[in-house]
């Protein structure tokens, strides 16, 4: 049963390509949890510069995570599967690395972790 509900946002307006990175803190050792990022708001503020032109994108994702070893140590990260990665379960997890990438968009990811 979760006990911890924990939320954040990233957010990004941009005329150009950009990359939003947000890391968790550790996790306590032993952490089982439950994680998922999606896009709240898309909005392409740019298309009216160039009406022809309306293209822009937008897409978050789960891009790695630690767990903790045997040991007591971090491992190292644990690729995803890129943008289909959107959501997890992880047992004895370290810390998540969450990502939201924007192309003359404004857009806005939340994530949830349920601990």
């Amino acid at each position: 049963m979760a006990n911890i509900i924990e939320g954040y946002w990233l957010s990004v307006v941009t005329s150009d390509f950009f990359v939003i990175n947000f890391t968790t803190d550790p996790f306590p050792p032993g952490t089982s949890l439950y994680a998922n990022i999606s896009l709240s708001e898309i909005n392409t503020l740019f298309s009216g510069n160039n009406p022809n032109d309306p293209t822009f994108a937008a897409t978050a994702f789960i891009d790695s995570w630690t767990v903790y070893l045997a040991d007591g140590t971090e491992s190292t990260p644990i690729q995803g599967q890129g943008f289909a990665q959107n959501a997890i379960g992880l047992d004895n997890c370290a810390r998540i690395h969450f990502v939201l990438v924007g192309d003359r968009v404004a857009a806005i990811a939340q994530v949830n972790i349920f601990r």
